[in-house]
């Protein structure tokens, strides 16, 4: 916990020559990291330019593409083939704009670190060359490779999450229990004291600015430590909390419709809530329950609002459902509760009561059994 945490701007050190060049395209590395932060829409430029400086510092080659080997670790987990198939047409129409990103290893083949999209493109449409830029493997290949995919690529929301906390839990040393806990903690006492906005600013601020920052707010020892993990990546915590963070517990068949279906992120999160327990049913029902409404939400393309409203009908349902059924359980204990008081047992004739007993010892049996 006590080792200093990497920088952004080291990351790629070993893919250029030390020389005023290089110090440019770290210092546009960092501008990017602030455009990131403010969500500016000057991001994209900026990332092409930081590009063309690196090619024209290290230069692209055309390498065979039977020689390049994905990354096992990389960030994105769900490259579905209409995802392929849009790129080869991309590729078909307008070429390869942009090289991809290789690490050499040291059997004479390469490791993808940017652009296996392109690759998989370039597969389908039967090339045998690609055009890459070749630098030294970094540091940290797992963190380096979240870095550029949080860069150039669209992860979807899961993806995301489970490539954020696994570098998290590397960097600091935590599982995700003790992280999620002491993100939550931090994240309430800041919103009690009305200090999220000040917790926003840090996102563009130096990493020496960003320590004392965080020193300000309160934010000390291990909690810091995270949040500067956070605040590396060029991440809200709170947005982390908030957006990032419940991903990683979605049920499997939502993670599922995500991964292959193209679920959106809020679409998952408002699904989520059609839960056994929200439902009051068994965990399989439940389950059923969001596998049509997600196959409605994808047939339809429901935004959310309108997914939000299909999730407050079926709720709707079973609550009408459960209301009724409450209120004649609670007629029928009314009327045993006070129908049949002592005085009015005492009345009845010793058929009667064995007729009355019979009756409730079938009634239990019945309840004993569905109760389990």
């Amino acid at each position: 916990m006590g080792k200093g945490l990497p920088q952004i701007s080291d990351k790629f050190k070993g893919a250029v020559q030390k020389t005023d060049q290089e110090q440019k395209i770290m210092e546009l590395q960092a501008e990017v990291e602030r455009l990131r932060a403010l969500q500016s829409p000057e991001l994209e430029t900026e990332i092409s330019k930081l590009r063309e400086q690196l090619q024209t510092q290290v230069g692209d080659i055309a390498i065979d593409i039977n020689l390049i080997e994905p990354n096992p670790n990389q960030p994105r987990q769900t490259i579905t083939q209409e995802s392929i198939q849009a790129k080869a047409r991309l590729l078909k129409k307008h070429g390869q704009i942009t090289p991809v990103i290789l690490v050499p290893d040291h059997h004479g083949r390469y490791m993808l670190l940017d652009g296996q999209l392109r690759w998989e493109g370039a597969k389908v449409l039967g090339w045998e060359t690609i055009r890459a830029l070749i630098v030294p493997e970094p540091e940290d290949l797992d963190q380096s490779s979240l870095l550029t995919f949080l860069g150039f690529e669209d992860l979807n929301p899961l993806d995301k999450a489970e490539a954020i906390f696994k570098e998290i839990t590397k960097a600091t040393g935590l599982e995700l229990d003790e992280i999620t806990t002491s993100l939550a903690a931090v994240i309430k006492r800041i919103e009690r004291n009305h200090q999220v906005k000040e917790l926003t600013k840090l996102l563009a601020a130096s990493s020496e600015e960003q320590q004392k920052g965080l020193e300000a707010l309160g934010i000390i020892g291990e909690e810091q430590a995270l949040f500067l993990v956070f605040l590396e990546f060029g991440l809200n915590p709170a947005s982390v909390k908030s957006n990032l963070l419940p991903m990683l517990s979605l049920p499997e068949d939502l993670k599922k419709a995500i991964r292959e279906q193209g679920l959106k992120g809020a679409h998952a999160l408002a699904l989520a809530t059609l839960s056994s327990k929200t439902l009051k049913i068994s965990e399989q029902e439940a389950a059923r329950e969001r596998i049509t409404a997600t196959e409605q939400v994808l047939k339809e393309n429901l935004t959310v609002p309108e997914t939000r409203d299909l999730i407050k009908n079926i709720k709707a349902r079973y609550l009408i459902q459960e209301s009724s059924e409450s209120k004649e359980i609670k007629a029928v204990l009314q009327k045993v509760s006070s129908g049949l008081s002592e005085a009015t047992l005492a009345n009845a004739s010793r058929e009667q009561l064995q007729s009355l007993q019979a009756i409730l010892v079938q009634k239990l049996d019945e309840i004993s059994k569905l109760i389990g």
